[in-house]
């Protein structure tokens, strides 16, 4: 009876123990942290780089196309863009680029998420602080 009542003693572990593994914990959650905060300012950055760059390419683009001579048509004569409107309007559809408006956009829905990533990630980093102290 004896040796059952030794089997199911519990084991105390040391003091400092705790205190090791609780630092190690606090170490990695920090260490997690400041990865997700670097990455998503890394994506922040890519996309506002991209952005940038397709609107110039837009630009570029669009002047090359004669989207603004067909924009500025609008102003001269009304009364020819009312009559013939389903033409001007494909006209000016195919003179878009399409493509570079469609990266723009998807760079910017990229660097909105990666904002409201790298802002959660700043919280997350003070309530790690607050947590360290």
């Amino acid at each position: 009876m004896d040796s059952k009542n030794q089997l199911f003693n519990i084991i105390e572990p040391k003091n400092q123990l705790k205190k090791s593994v609780i630092g190690k914990i606090k170490a990695l959650e920090m260490k997690k942290t400041i990865n997700n905060v670097v990455f998503s300012s890394l994506i922040s950055l890519a996309s506002i780089a991209s952005i940038v760059f397709f609107i110039i390419n837009i630009i570029n683009d669009a002047s090359k196309s004669g989207l603004s001579q067909y924009l500025s048509l609008i102003f001269s004569d009304g009364k020819l863009i009312a009559s013939y409107w389903q033409t001007y309007v494909l006209s000016v559809v195919e003179s878009l680029p399409i493509i570079p408006i469609a990266i723009v956009v998807a760079s910017f829905s990229i660097f909105v998420w990666s904002l409201n990533k790298f802002l959660e990630n700043i919280r997350n980093t003070k309530s790690v602080f607050y947590k360290i102290n």
